[in-house]
């Protein structure tokens, strides 16, 4: 493919020259396009991460496909623009493309049988649900009471979610989640219930259940009850999901499937779908299997903590919570339970606390009936001490086989019978809180307030003010104020603790590199570098978007940054961070700026980006001569200038054939530009020294080519907001190229200035005149010999077409400067006469 590219873009820049510009600049437009849409998207995962916000995995995949295609569509661009800058770079996007959508891709999904498993076999986790499989474990291993029962499958579930097409427009539904939203989070659970609920019944699925319920009722030797539970793959593990997925008890063979699909509906409540998306679980990865357990008509019921979490482990206790009837009074905290206490060295009662408990809940012929405690059950417990004992046994055993504290759901039939119903990790840590300080009560003077911020934190240290100052001489600590901030400032990173910004994008290179870093940013603070001082101590909170006077140290001593629990969802984020924000490629000029050295997709957008900008920037190197639809701008200046217009530059109903007045024009960037050449100050004509019918005096004097000397004409590419002018300056051009647009992130200036016929003094003098002017334009200026590139990006249309009109004025008014400069103190006094106007330079 890219050989095909390479000689149809040679072929049409040998015998299509104006073809390929316009081809070159459509795929331009493209690229800055998908450009900012990157950053949009790449903004979106680190807002995600480094501030903690949760999404459904479902929204996470949906984004970065969005973002891969935005920087696939970047590297086509590229490719089309200038083949051979864009080799190999395709094959750095498939690696990271692939490498991301692995960390993304979803557990291995089986549809097909089993798809029901008996609990006299112990099967894998991954199939039966954590519940399941550890009540098979307590039987088969340690032969426990446990109910007879059997499981509906993982594959089930897969078979149900296959067999109806669900997957997509369950993925689209939650894709659309804010979990802070409670409204979002009702709306979506209706959609998804809705949605199951109209689901057909896989045959083969109803047929195994149906048969399973026969076997378990033919195996009691009588009609069974059963309770439906859920027995999800992450349930009951590292994430407890307690209470989370429904219950239904009393349920018979003809109810069955139905109560099968209200425990696969519970997976979509609010709460579970706010529970998943918290601890950071996609859908995929929470397969649901359903456990049908012969009901144990409960006595009493309960649970059995083998540590006590409430208090101190190493007193060694274990605690018995217990009441009448069945335990859904007891989990849904609707009864106050009895509590025992049994150490756990001597096997004996430590402590016994009675409850508070008015009501038992009892099943009968499948229906839930809340019955009145008698006067003696309400004074006595619930449990006898023995079977306390008894239950610490088995408490102390089920703990032995899993290596660590359990949380053991039991019953107990009216004949004092034993049943384990349930045994899980006990969950033990704490949730780690942290307070902000209220900011009333920071004695410090606010400077700003109620600032953007483009990356959190807190830090504290002296100003530097960028403007009129070199980025090197930036020390460690330094808290930066600018106006603007280029991606070039990348370089000094590691010596800022913050930054504060008159101008910015929390979607542009620098912030995504702060936010990587860990550096405060403030962004569209307006006037800060107005209101902040260099040298001025100062504290940054970013978080609140505020700038106080001074070190505040309380807040820079309490406001630890907050540690982002072990969770999978920003283990997974932090992986798919890892190949795309990272920024390796800060400098174009730099040898290993190419595709060989792209770690990420942050530096194939960064080197893309900039090999567009160069491709564009020598576009006037391609048009010459005046044939095809090369138009000559009629003008009194002394220029002879050529227009290709390649989108909107023109007026459609121009009537000349070979030239265009500048009435006709609509290229914002060229006119704005040649209003500065043409401004009243400007003086083409009154040159002493400056024979305008004579060509060798003015190539010899570096001068300006005259009119009608096609040799050194000038030519400009336009479109409505794009401008390419390649200006002939006698032995010495100009190159300018600009971009306004709606998005100012697409948008810069670049301007490249050379040569001259001058003796080399005033030639030396012109440049550093020129550097000075521009860089307190705004310009980043780089001069080498007789070369001087300059260059700004990120800013409003508005202000290209400022610069391009100052621009104007000063390639006008320094036409002939290196005949004129003598001195570094005539270039100081001309700098100034610039900027007051006077582009004469008289004295």
């Amino acid at each position: 493919m890219l050989l095909n590219l390479l000689f149809k873009h040679w072929s049409d820049r040998l015998f299509a020259p104006e073809t390929m510009l316009r081809q070159t600049y459509d795929a331009f437009k493209v690229l800055l396009e998908s450009d900012g849409r990157s950053h949009d998207l790449m903004a979106e995962f680190e807002i995600l991460f480094y501030e903690g916000k949760r999404r459904d995995f479902s929204a996470i995949i949906a984004c970065f496909s969005k973002f891969s295609a935005a920087v696939e569509a970047m590297v086509s661009s590229l490719e089309r623009m200038n083949p051979s800058d864009a080799a190999t770079l395709r094959q750095y996007y498939k690696k990271f493309d692939f490498y991301v959508r692995f960390l993304l891709a979803p557990p291995e999904q089986t549809a097909e049988p089993p798809y029901v498993v008996s609990l006299d076999t112990i099967a894998d986790s991954e199939l039966v649900g954590n519940k399941a499989h550890n009540l098979a474990v307590l039987k088969n291993e340690l032969s426990a009471p446990v109910p007879a029962g059997f499981s509906i499958t993982t594959n089930a579930y897969y078979q149900l979610i296959e067999y109806n097409q669900l997957r997509e427009p369950i993925n689209v539904i939650l894709a659309r989640i804010d979990i802070e939203d409670a409204s979002s989070l009702a709306s979506a659970a209706k959609e998804l219930k809705q949605l199951i609920r109209s689901a057909d019944f896989p045959p083969q699925l109803e047929e195994d259940i149906l048969y399973a319920y026969d076997s378990l009722e033919q195996k009691e030797g009588h009609p069974v009850a059963t309770a439906v539970r859920s027995s999800a793959v992450s349930e009951d593990g590292e994430y407890s999901f307690a209470g989370q997925y429904r219950t239904v008890l009393g349920a018979g063979r003809g109810t069955v499937l139905d109560d099968y699909l209200e425990v696969v509906l519970s997976k979509y409540t609010p709460e579970a779908l706010f529970y998943r998306i918290t601890v950071g679980l996609s859908d995929e990865e929470t397969p649901i299997a359903v456990l049908v357990l012969s009901m144990v008509d409960a006595g009493s019921s309960g649970v059995v903590y083998t540590v006590d979490p409430m208090g101190e482990q190493s007193r060694g206790d274990l605690v018995i919570h217990s009441i009448f009837g069945l335990g859904e009074l007891l989990v849904s905290g609707a009864t106050n339970a009895d509590s025992l206490y049994v150490c756990r060295e001597q096997g004996i009662l430590t402590n016994k606390i009675k409850g508070i408990q008015n009501v038992r809940l009892v099943s009968r012929d499948g229906e839930l009936l809340e019955k009145d405690l008698s006067d003696g059950e309400r004074s006595m417990f619930s449990l006898e001490d023995q079977q306390a004992l008894e239950l610490a046994q088995w408490g102390r055993k089920i703990e032995d086989r899993y290596g660590q504290p359990q949380d053991i759901e039991w019953a107990l039939t009216a004949e004092g019978e034993l049943t384990l119903l349930q045994a899980r990790p006990l969950q033990l840590q704490e949730i780690e809180s942290v307070s902000r300080l209220d900011p009333l009560a920071i004695d410090a003077e606010v400077v700003l307030h109620q600032v953007a911020k483009a990356a959190g934190g807190v830090a504290g240290g002296h100003v530097f003010l960028l403007s009129g100052r070199d980025v090197r001489d930036i020390e460690e600590g330094t808290i930066l104020v600018t106006e603007n901030t280029p991606p070039s400032l990348v370089r000094v990173m590691d010596k800022l603790v913050a930054v504060v910004a008159d101008k910015g994008s929390s979607a542009g290179h620098f912030a995504t590199v702060c936010r990587e870093f860990g550096v405060p940013l403030l962004i569209n603070a307006q006037d800060a570098t107005s209101r902040l001082s260099h040298g001025q101590e100062v504290t940054v909170d970013a978080d609140a978007g505020t700038v106080y006077e001074g070190l505040v140290g309380p807040l820079l001593t309490n406001n630890t940054q907050k540690k982002k629990e072990d969770l999978p969802y920003f283990r997974k984020l932090k992986g798919i961070l890892g190949f795309i924000t990272p920024l390796n490629l800060v400098d174009a000029s730099a040898d290993n700026f190419q595709p060989s050295s792209c770690r990420s997709f942050h530096d194939i957008i960064r080197y893309t980006h900039e090999q567009a900008i160069q491709a564009m920037f020598s576009m006037g190197d391609k048009v010459s001569g005046r044939s095809g639809n090369c138009r000559q701008l009629e003008t009194e200046l002394p220029l002879e200038v050529y227009l290709l217009d390649v989108g909107g530059g023109m007026r459609e109903d121009i009537t000349a054939e070979n030239s265009v007045q500048l009435s006709e024009l609509q290229s914002g960037p060229f006119l704005a530009l040649w209003q500065g050449l043409t401004h009243e100050g400007v003086d083409w004509k009154k040159h002493s020294h400056f024979d305008w019918k004579s060509f060798d005096d003015i190539a010899l004097a570096g001068g300006i080519a005259t009119q009608n000397s096609g040799d050194f004409a000038s030519y400009a590419i336009i479109s409505n907001d794009y401008l390419n002018l390649n200006m002939r300056f006698g032995y010495h051009f100009t190159l300018v190229d600009a971009l306004c647009g709606g998005d100012r992130r697409a948008n810069y200036c670049q301007l490249r200035f050379a040569g001259g016929g001058g003796e080399y003094n005033g030639k030396v003098l012109r440049l550093e005149f020129l550097s000075d002017v521009l860089q307190r334009m705004g310009f980043e200026v780089t001069v080498r010999a007789d070369l001087l590139d300059a260059r700004m990006a990120d800013i409003a249309c508005e202000d290209v077409l400022d610069v391009l009109d100052k621009l104007g004025r000063l390639l006008g008014a320094s036409k002939l400067m290196d005949m004129v400069l003598k001195d570094d103190s005539s270039v100081a006094y001309c700098v100034e006469q610039f900027f007051n106007g006077n582009y004469n330079f008289s004295r």
